[in-house]
């Protein structure tokens, strides 16, 4: 009996990393799709235009495999969590992007455990340590490192601080996330999540057939993909990780997805990141490093219930 339970728990924390794994790939992917969607379209077409097809993608898992009826009380909520994660956080960093390469882009949208962390301070009163200080210290000079040194060291630009914007958005997200803990599956979490907060982005639909129909391949192969894979699918099991893993060390794990990123902008777009963004890169996520390093995180992850 104790063997069957150690060899299903060990079963599941597979299912749990590589779910983590399919993120990481997923999410570093975004970054130069959205720069090669950006050649046809604009930053808010790109978002309406994925999460349609991230919805669609939704609706079909939906009807094959059921979710559950939202309560009313909750509908607010995932207007909300749909607001900053889908909305807010797209139309910015898409924006942010027309001026920042997807590398740095990438790195910038590593601060999210040092906004998740500020925030979490802020909001809900929660402690911050000496060493959480000088952790986001260290994080937040790496950042205004890479947003100074993009495109040859320089003050930072308008574009870059609009990627700073959506990771606090995200960061804004987590916490909210599993702050009201919804009595929900991971699947229909994402449904409505991603449902409502593609609700907002209708306003951009007047001319979007326009901007197929005039848009390259390349560019709705992109928005395709990213509909697929960093939307619809890194969604899923994004929930499914947030519903299995504390919120620290689930987003944690992210740090991971610069270096995917970099690959695939290097391999695609040519692009060759400066040594700035590189130092200012490792500045972020040595951070976060340095914040979790001989904490007890590694504990409460084999003490919370997997299922």
């Amino acid at each position: 009996m104790h063997h069957f339970a150690f060899s299903f728990l060990k079963n599941q924390q597979l299912k749990l990393y590589f779910s983590i794994a399919l993120v990481v790939i997923c999410w570093g992917y975004s970054p130069v799709g959205v720069h090669t969607a950006l050649l046809s379209y604009s930053p808010e077409h790109i978002a309406l235009l994925r999460f349609m097809v991230a919805s669609g993608i939704l609706g079909i898992i939906a009807i094959h495999k059921g979710i559950m009826i939202p309560r009313t009380r909750d509908i607010p909520v995932f207007l909300i969590l749909g607001l900053f994660s889908v909305t807010l956080h797209h139309v910015l960093i898409n924006t942010g992007q027309q001026y920042v390469t997807a590398t740095a882009s990438s790195i910038l949208s590593q601060s999210i455990p040092l906004f998740t962390l500020i925030i979490s301070a802020l909001v809900f009163k929660d402690t911050i340590s000496l060493k959480q200080s000088g952790c986001i210290l260290m994080g937040l000079a790496g950042a205004i490192l890479v947003v100074s040194g993009d495109h040859g060291l320089d003050l930072p630009n308008f574009h870059s601080v609009l990627i700073l914007l959506a990771a606090m958005c995200w960061a804004i997200y987590f916490v909210l996330y599993k702050k009201f803990d919804l009595p929900y599956d991971s699947i229909s979490m994402m449904c409505y999540v991603i449902w409502f907060g593609t609700l907002p982005l209708l306003v951009y639909s007047p001319d979007v057939i326009l901007q197929i129909q005039y848009a390259n391949w390349q560019a709705n192969i992109a928005v395709l993909l990213l509909g697929l894979f960093p939307s619809a699918l890194a969604y899923l099991l994004w929930g499914y990780v947030l519903k299995q893993m504390p919120l620290m060390q689930a987003s944690n794990y992210l740090y991971s997805t610069p270096l995917v990123a970099m690959s695939i902008a290097i391999l695609f777009l040519g692009e060759r990141p400066s040594i700035y963004v590189l130092m200012g890169g490792v500045m972020i996520v040595g951070s976060i490093g340095w914040m979790n390093w001989k904490n007890k995180v590694i504990e409460s992850v084999q003490k919370t219930t997997i299922v």
